[in-house]
């Protein structure tokens, strides 16, 4: 303890040091909050959908759209060119990720709604990522 004189008074006064705050030990680990989950899903999903339009923008700069094996998405990018590839891919994550939302605001009510919100954001990626490899492996 520390003393120390009072303002004018002349009187002595005892203050108590703050305790300090104790860092939490490692072998504690806190569950992941049900934001952190949705933020990681999220950040996961956008992730995996700039890797397919990035790769997907070098093989047809490399191999030309005829390298493409989704017809829609070669006959988008001929009639319309890269601006509306890449606002397509742009409202598919804005709707995955309102659907994330949406079903994130109830996962800590019902289990259920966790498997289903689990399952779309694997699909999501799933495709993001089978696409972006697909372009990445083209000869």
């Amino acid at each position: 303890m520390r003393t120390q004189v009072g303002a004018g008074s002349g009187q002595r006064y005892r203050t108590i040091p703050r305790p300090r705050a104790v860092a939490p030990s490692r072998s504690r680990r806190r569950a992941p909050t049900a934001r952190s989950v949705l933020q990681a899903r999220l950040a996961t999903l956008l992730a995996a959908q700039l890797f397919d339009f990035g790769t997907f923008t070098v093989m047809v700069d490399r191999h030309g759209i005829g390298a493409e094996a989704n017809p829609l998405i070669a006959h988008g990018f001929i009639a319309f060119g890269l601006p509306i590839l890449a606002a397509g891919k742009a409202a598919q994550v804005v709707l995955v990720g309102s659907i994330l939302v949406i079903l994130g605001r109830v996962l800590v009510a019902r289990p259920g709604i966790r498997r289903v919100a689990t399952s779309v954001a694997l699909l999501a990626v799933a495709g993001g990522m089978i696409g972006g490899v697909s372009n990445v492996l083209v000869h």
